[in-house]
Order: C-alpha cells, then structure tokens, then sequence
C-alpha cells in the first residue's frame, strides 16, 4: 500500500501533477504533509490547486519554477519548515515542457537549451536540494528501499528509450525527446548513487495521456493514468532502481 507520510510534486497546476495531488488526498491512508508546487499559485491555472488546498489543509501549495535556483532554494526552505525532522518520503519531479517544435531543419539552439534546462537540469537540482530532506527520512526508517520510506520518482517518457523511440516515434521532437532521454539516463545513475542511503529512485512514462501537454485525442485519460500509476508505486523496491517503468510497472529496456 502506498502511505508516504510526506510528498513533494513539482508541475501540479494542471494535468498529471494536479490529479496526482487530488487522487493522492483521497487514499485510504493520505499523506500528512503534500507539498504541490507550480509556477505562480496565484494565477487562474492553478484555481484546482488551490481549491484542493482549501479543502485539504495537509496540501501546501509552493511556488516553484524548477529552473530557477532562487525558486528551488525557497521551496526547500518552506519544505523544511513543514517536514522538520521527519523529513521527505516521496518526491515526484514531474513538472516539464513540450514546445513540439519538430524537425532537424527547425530545431534551435534555444529550444534544445530550454528542453535540458527543465526537462533534466530542473529535476536533478531538485532532487540535489531536497537531498538532505530524503537523507532523513530514510534514516527515520528501517524498512527497505520503497516510495514509503525514501524515494525520488522522475516523470519521463517511453520516447527516452531508444528502443521504444524507433517503434513509437511520430514527431521529431529533438528538445523533449533528448532531454528526457537525459533525465532517464540521469535517473539510473542517481539511483545506483542512492540506493545505499536509502534512497529509491525511478522513473515512469505515463504513456499518452489527455492533458494539455498530451492533447484532447490521446488515448489515456489522466484520471486512468494516476490511478495505475500510485498502484505502480506501491510495489517499487530494489529491484526498480534506476529502470524506467510503466504506468503498469513493466519495465522498459533501454
């Protein structure tokens, strides 16, 4: 069963991240403290968020923009100051762009930089900020390695793979597909690094869901996703270190 006393998701004003927090407050055994971050709280995109926020007094809405380092820095900070010594059990780096700018006669400089800086540069500062939070709270625990104890799950994509990329792929999207491909590879080695401090971390690929990101025509919807998803992450031990799974838990070769 998947009970984190604590859990932080970046991206949460929208699609995966928002239903991650809606669904992850009504588990028969919901977190104490879900810290959900998105660009600006205050804005009209984030009105679920907040709603949830006001409904669920465990959800701390936190502003973060995952490439900025002043952002990162104040997030931990407010982190910090919720979680105390008990620490950070489950991170969930989900927050990511997709500019679907297509082809190598189109592709830019600046659109592969922006892809890098948030799709792996802002998930690995992340993971590097709230280290010492994760440190604790496995060290609170005795249990072996799982998303209860200490964990940090890295939302990627199937198209990371080469092996999938060469049967799936439908659009050269250079920027997300290298830079998530990047975050996977950055994901295995993280977790190899980790593992002995207690530490799990993974990736998933949410498959095509329908959110902004995935589009009205996909065939998956976000709620499906979520619900599959949290069931995946119940059963993520040793055995799921640095690999990229499924929403289904299988995983996938590299």
């Amino acid at each position: 069963m998947l009970n984190p006393r604590s859990v932080f998701i970046t991206g949460c004003s929208r699609g995966i991240g928002l239903e991650l927090v809606r669904q992850l407050v009504h588990l028969p055994h919901p977190p104490r403290h879900l810290l959900a971050s998105c660009l600006d709280p205050t804005n009209d995109e984030a009105r679920q968020l907040r709603d949830i926020a006001a409904a669920h007094p465990e959800v701390v809405v936190v502003k973060l923009d995952i490439r900025s380092d002043q952002d990162i820095k104040q997030a931990v900070v407010t982190a910090e100051q919720v979680l105390g010594e008990d620490g950070l059990n489950l991170l969930i780096n989900n927050a990511a762009i997709l500019s679907k700018m297509s082809g190598v006669r189109d592709v830019t400089r600046e659109d592969l930089v922006d892809h890098f800086d948030c799709n792996t540069a802002g998930p690995m500062m992340v993971s590097k900020n709230l280290l010492p939070l994760l440190l604790k709270a496995a060290n609170n625990s005795l249990s072996s390695l799982s998303c209860n104890r200490a964990a940090i799950i890295n939302v990627s994509t199937g198209l990371s793979s080469v092996s999938f990329c060469v049967k799936n792929m439908k659009h050269p999207w250079y920027g997300y597909i290298c830079s998530k491909a990047a975050l996977t590879m950055a994901t295995n080695i993280m977790g190899r690094e980790l593992c002995n401090d207690g530490i799990l971390v993974a990736a998933v690929n949410p498959g095509h869901v329908r959110t902004n990101m995935g589009g009205s025509d996909a065939p998956i919807s976000v709620e499906e996703c979520i619900r599959k998803l949290l069931q995946t992450l119940a059963s993520f031990n040793e055995n799921s270190v640095g690999l990229l799974h499924s929403t289904n838990g299988d995983v996938i070769p590299w």
